[in-house]
């Protein structure tokens, strides 16, 4: 039997977590020969290991290391034993045959670098564009919600950058860095997970997801001076695709203004952020990238 390490990063959030652990049916897949549970907490108090190990003692609970989402799901990589790591968010909702769908494709496998992918579908349309949650129906994107990897080769490709200090752009820093290796995305239809709506975060937080794409364009060879200039702009573009098609109402007036503050608070934070990570060394891989085969076209922009 293929031995398997399904990994679950969490932070301060464990009725998310429990509710994700019992759609898994924990108790009949966890212990099972070859087959293991990872929580990996980044909660700074214990609520969390108090519930895995009142509700779900065959889960293991392992301490994060409190330095993002990136950290912590790379802290339970290095946790696993299984030859096989299934990355899955605690705020996920996993369709019956989610394991099975991935166990059957692992049993499958042909070798080569290469990821499978699950589609991720949002459990409802939002009602205004104050809920979000990711969409990925058909694949094709890797995020980090919902994928499986053989630890070796998640390893060989170099795991998730832990300078990226957010929960945005280090999944799709990932996957560019995966695919630049090589590797290949196999799409896997059973390995269903619904993600429920989850309100926006207020606009301060909105503007702190964009530090991961200074991280992102810098790598990818943009000069500091146009990351400078160009992230404003590029978001306030982003902001504007927010509303096509979207009918006005009044939730969605108050998510153009909160969209407002998002985007003034880009523009105050980014020189610190351009001034933070432009003096840092470059990923040495994308480093290398630049060397053979010059900047990537606009920079991810």
């Amino acid at each position: 039997m293929t031995s398997v390490s399904l990994i679950i990063p969490t932070c301060h959030r464990p009725e998310l977590l429990r509710e994700c652990l019992n759609r898994l049916e924990v108790p009949s897949v966890a212990g099972k020969n070859g087959f293991e549970v990872i929580v990996t907490d980044d909660s700074r108090d214990d609520k969390t290991l108090r519930m895995v190990e009142q509700d779900f003692p065959r889960v293991r609970h392992v301490r994060g290391p409190r330095r993002g989402p990136a950290s912590n799901r790379n802290a339970g990589a290095s946790a696993a034993t299984g030859e096989w790591l299934i990355f899955l968010d605690d705020d996920c909702l996993p369709a019956p045959d989610f394991l099975a769908a991935y166990v059957d494709a692992m049993d499958d496998f042909s070798g080569g670098l290469t990821a499978l992918e699950g589609p991720t579908i949002r459990q409802a349309p939002p009602p205004s564009l104050l809920w979000e949650a990711p969409h990925n129906p058909e694949g094709g994107t890797l995020i980090s919600c919902n994928f499986a990897m053989r630890k070796e080769q998640f390893l060989q490709a170099g795991r998730f950058d832990e300078r990226y200090p957010g929960a945005a752009f280090e999944d799709t820093e990932f996957a560019a860095r995966f695919q630049a290796k090589g590797g290949r995305v196999v799409f896997v239809p059973g390995a269903l997970v619904h993600h429920p709506l989850r309100p926006c975060p207020e606009a301060r937080k909105l503007a702190h997801r964009w530090e991961g794409k200074v991280i992102f364009a810098l790598d990818q060879g943009a000069p500091a001076a146009l990351v400078f200039f160009r992230l404003p702009w590029h978001v306030l573009r982003v902001i504007q695709s927010r509303f096509r098609k979207q009918p006005w109402s009044g939730e969605n007036l108050r998510a153009a203004g909160r969209f407002s503050l998002e985007w003034l608070q880009v523009c105050w934070l980014t020189p610190g952020w351009v001034r933070k990570w432009a003096g840092r060394p470059r990923d040495g891989f994308w480093r290398d990238q630049l060397e053979r085969r010059g900047p990537v076209p606009k920079y991810g922009f």
